[in-house]
């Protein structure tokens, strides 16, 4: 960002309602998409998109309101985004309480102290970390998602190219043309997929007709959409077979090849994402170093007058200050939730532990593969293992040690996703 663009408008009411308008529609689009088909979309570029169309439009007929800003968008794009990544945070952990039997309905108050805490325990955790991912930059992450919204917020200011404007356009109508042609009309299907018995083995060939998974493989670069192919083709078409007893279900081999999936495949790729989010934490272990040395001094500030506005952070003191009383936040609902202090303490503790370190590893994942392949679920699920193994090796088990483990489980996914 150039020293011009400093003094631009940035935050105010407009972009605050707008953005908050945003983050519901993107919220409810990505809780649909997330429930449907296990994982979700950023909503970054989507939202830069709108925001900087819907502020131009009102430059237009407002004829004494400005022109939006570059800035302006961007923060009306992060709005947005935070909304769909908290969405994502609660519907990868909360259903679970219903599906167990702890929750009759969904405790709106509680899901949103949860949903609360965890974004904000998110940020604050990045914070620190800005200057070793972003800034410095040392592991040369590409950020693809970043770089896009970024083209795109470039090409609705005057002096962007207008054809990448008109790009964007053509690329909204097409996706919503076969979006119509899918779900509304129905002459397109959203599945394509089909599985036959070959001796005992079960043979599976399927895949989504996705408008929204499309323009994700165009948004990341081809080595990582090969990577996320190969690793579909390594489950569904090698693991099943191998795997799975088909004469179990030999009057129907596609339900057979779901339960499979369902039962084994995906908890090898959970196995494999403990590995990778290890060996993702030993890749930025002095990143981490480094942030706990700025948490630790206190008294330091990265925000003065001389310093672009950009280029600004909260000073550590504040980061510990808001830490502390979002996890005194946690430890409440954990010590509501399970009514036991020593499993509340124990769970705050394993919260905290894990939420810094995913973030880490959510943070470096982004930076790689950009937020719509951040595999987050991934990480909810590892999160679990290890809480409940924990919580298993001091003693504590039943529907409290349930209970106890989706909550942490819950922060640390909140956490993971903003940030």
């Amino acid at each position: 960002m150039s020293n011009n663009t400093n003094s631009l408008p940035e935050l105010n009411l407009r972009v605050i309602l707008i953005g908050i308008g945003l983050s519901i529609v993107m919220g409810s689009a990505n809780v649909y998409l997330g429930l449907k088909a296990g994982m979700t979309v950023s909503a970054s570029i989507p939202a830069a998109v709108i925001g900087m169309l819907t502020l131009r439009y009102i430059g237009i007929f407002l004829k004494n309101s400005k022109p939006g800003s570059i800035l302006e968008a961007n923060q009306i794009q992060t709005a947005a985004s935070a909304g769909e990544s908290l969405a994502a945070g609660i519907i990868f952990t909360m259903p679970a309480l219903i599906l167990i039997g702890i929750w009759q309905e969904f405790d709106i108050l509680l899901t949103t102290v949860i949903a609360f805490t965890g974004g904000l325990l998110g940020i604050l955790f990045m914070i620190p970390m800005r200057q070793v991912f972003i800034v410095s930059n040392e592991s040369n992450l590409k950020y693809p998602e970043g770089i896009a919204c970024a083209s795109v917020l470039e090409a609705g200011q005057d002096n962007g190219d207008p054809k990448q404007a008109i790009s964007i356009i053509k690329g909204i109508t097409i996706g919503a043309m076969f979006k119509g042609l899918i779900s509304f009309i129905g002459i397109l299907r959203g599945v394509l997929e089909i599985a036959i018995l070959k001796g005992n083995r079960i043979i599976f060939f399927g895949g989504d007709i996705s408008p929204a998974l499309v323009a994700v493989g165009f948004i990341v670069r081809l080595n990582i959409a090969v990577l996320i192919f190969i690793g579909g083709a390594l489950s569904w078409l090698i693991g099943i077979p191998i795997l799975g007893n088909g004469l179990e279900y030999a009057t129907n081999p596609l339900d057979g090849a779901w339960e499979i999936w369902s039962s084994k495949i995906r908890y090898i790729g959970v196995g494999a994402m403990v590995i990778g989010g290890m060996s993702s934490i030993y890749r930025v272990r002095n990143g981490l170093v480094d942030a706990i040395k700025v948490l630790k001094n206190s008294h330091s500030s990265s925000s003065t007058k001389n310093m672009l506005r950009n280029e600004r952070n909260i000073s550590p003191k504040s980061i510990n200050i808001l830490s502390a009383l979002a996890i005194i936040l946690v430890g409440s609902v954990y010590f509501y939730i399970t009514q036991n202090v020593g499993i509340a303490l124990l769970t705050t503790v394993i919260m905290v532990i894990m939420a810094f370190f995913f973030t880490a590893v959510a943070s470096y994942i982004v930076g790689l593969v950009g937020n719509s392949n951040s595999p987050v679920s991934g990480m909810t699920i590892t999160a679990v293992l290890f809480t409940g193994g924990l919580l298993y090796i001091f003693g504590f088990s039943g529907t409290e040690g349930m209970v106890a483990t989706l909550g942490v489980a819950a922060i640390v996914c909140c956490a993971a996703c903003t940030s």
